[in-house]
C-alpha cells in the first residue's frame, strides 16, 4: 500500500511539473514565436534576403537580383518581392540600378516593378536618375518601358512625358519619351 501512494505521489508529481513546463513555455512565446499560420494561397517557396547573380555565355555578370523577400508560385510561374534591387551589369563601366517597393519576377525573366520605382546610373558622379509609378524590364535588363508619368534627371537637365522606352545597356543609353515631353535646362 505505501509503495502504491509513492508511485502515485511520483505520478502526480512527475504530471504537475510536465504541466508547469508547458504552461510556462506557452506563456513565454512571443508572437513573432507563434506557429507560421500560412494565407489560403500560400507560396511554394519563400526566401528571405534573396541575392542572385545572373552570368551570360560568356561567365560574365549581367544581372544581380536582390530583394528583402521572394515568395514564388509555382501555378502561375510568378515570383513576388519586396524591395527589390535589380542591378544590370552588362556594362561594368556604366551599371543601371532598379528599385521599387514591389516587383513581379515572370518564367520568361520579365519584371514589372511597382511603386516608387527608380532607375539610377550607377556612375561615380553625376549618373542618370529616372522615377515612375510602374516599370517593365524586359530581355535580361536590355529592354525598359512604362506607359506612365516619368521624371527623367541628370545635371543640368530635367525631363518629363509619358510613357518611355530606353535600352540601358551597351556605351551609350537609348531613352525615348513617347508623349507629353517637357525639358528644363540649367542656364548654368
Amino acid at each position: 500500500m505505501a509503495g502504491r501512494r509513492r508511485s502515485l505521489i511520483v505520478a502526480a508529481s512527475l504530471g504537475l511539473i510536465a504541466l508547469a513546463i508547458w504552461w510556462q513555455t506557452d506563456r513565454e512565446q512571443s508572437p513573432g514565436q507563434a506557429r507560421l499560420e500560412l494565407p489560403e494561397n500560400a507560396p511554394d517557396l519563400y526566401i528571405e534576403r534573396p541575392d542572385q547573380t545572373r552570368f551570360d555565355a560568356g561567365g560574365q555578370p549581367e544581372l544581380r537580383a536582390q530583394a528583402t523577400t521572394l515568395a514564388y508560385y509555382e501555378n502561375n510561374g510568378e515570383s513576388l518581392m519586396t524591395a527589390p534591387v535589380m542591378t544590370i551589369l552588362t556594362n561594368p563601366d556604366q551599371p543601371w540600378q532598379i528599385t521599387s517597393d514591389h516587383a513581379t519576377l515572370f518564367n520568361d525573366g520579365s519584371v514589372n516593378f511597382e511603386q516608387n520605382v527608380e532607375v539610377t546610373e550607377q556612375q561615380a558622379v553625376g549618373g542618370m536618375q529616372l522615377y515612375t509609378d510602374w516599370l517593365r524590364v524586359e530581355q535580361n535588363g536590355r529592354f525598359v518601358t512604362t506607359p506612365r508619368p516619368v521624371k527623367l534627371l541628370q545635371p543640368g537637365q530635367e525631363a518629363r512625358g509619358v510613357g518611355m522606352d530606353a535600352i540601358l545597356t551597351g556605351d551609350d543609353s537609348d531613352i525615348t519619351l513617347k508623349s507629353e515631353v517637357s525639358i528644363r535646362y540649367d542656364a548654368n
